[in-house]
């Protein structure tokens, strides 16, 4: 427990220089149906800054263990967005007028398939995680120019958990996640500065959705305690580097014409660090 505190300690530094923080919590059950087969449900609540509400989720999911060196799962999420002062477009009395929302938006539906390998060396538990993710958003004013309205990823997890101590765990993972399926194209003709310096303006050509690349990469440093039989808390801290190309066009009917802007003159790519503190309890039965 004094390593685990030790390498927190060590890392603050690198939480000091965070473009994001963000903040996590979640209850949870799992029945064991049997030895090997377990019914899982979480709601959690997900903050942006410490300031507001970002999302609310409820899953649903279900897990087996055929052998004791690999798990598989089935999961659904639902998604609730919130929005804070979202600018809505309506019609009044024939006049177009606008207001601010605020409140839950357009949910999006996520199912995600997990095949785990486990392998126990002493007190040392070694795991290799592998998640296809299929996400669908609702929203029907989405740009699909900008965003891929069912958008698939492969979470790949590599954790090493410590099962030495009486009641608490420590546990290090590292996590890629690759996008398979983004909005691509090419670009062309001559770049135009936008009144804002930091992008350009090029002719653009949708050519599809196959733009796959590694888009976010993380460090999850936390630990399971088990409060008794039926009860576990489990703090941890997430370090989260984020680069996604970013296509900013238009998605009216002519949105080719009117091209694309990228975030510098060569390239769309946009980068973010966040930190992220989270707790999780969870019921066993």
């Amino acid at each position: 427990m004094k390593k685990m505190i030790l390498a927190l300690a060590l890392l603050l530094p690198a939480a000091a220089g965070a473009q994001n923080f963000g903040g996590r919590a979640s209850v949870g059950v799992d029945y064991k149906i049997k030895k090997g087969l377990h019914l899982e449900a979480k709601e959690e609540i997900r903050t942006g800054n410490y300031k507001y509400v970002d999302n609310l989720r409820t899953s649903f999911g279900i897990s087996y263990k055929p052998v004791r060196f690999l798990k598989v799962g089935l999961t659904y999420t639902l998604i609730n967005p919130y929005k804070a002062g979202k600018e809505i477009t309506y019609i009044e009395n024939a006049e177009e007028k606008t207001l601010d929302y605020y409140g839950f938006w357009a949910p999006r539906h996520r199912i995600h398939g997990d095949v785990t390998g486990i392998m126990r060396l002493g007190d040392f538990q070694f795991s290799l995680r592998e998640r296809l993710m299929m996400t669908h958003n609702t929203d029907a004013a989405m740009n699909v120019y900008q965003s891929t309205r069912n958008a698939l990823v492969l979470k790949s997890r590599l954790a090493v958990k410590y099962k030495g101590f009486m009641n608490v765990e420590p546990s290090l993972a590292f996590e890629i996640r690759t996008a398979l399926n983004e909005p691509w194209g090419q670009t062309t003709g001559e770049a135009q500065t936008t009144k804002n310096s930091n992008r350009e303006y090029y002719t653009y050509t949708h050519t599809g959705y196959t733009h796959a690349y590694n888009n976010r990469y993380r460090i999850n440093l936390g630990a399971d305690i088990n409060l008794s039989r039926h009860h576990s808390l489990s703090p941890y801290l997430l370090f989260d580097y984020n680069i996604d190309y970013v296509i900013d066009t238009n998605s009216a009917d002519n949105w080719a014409t009117k091209g694309v802007r990228l975030y510098t003159a060569t390239t769309g790519w946009q980068e973010a660090f966040n930190i992220i503190a989270g707790l999780a309890y969870v019921f066993s039965f």
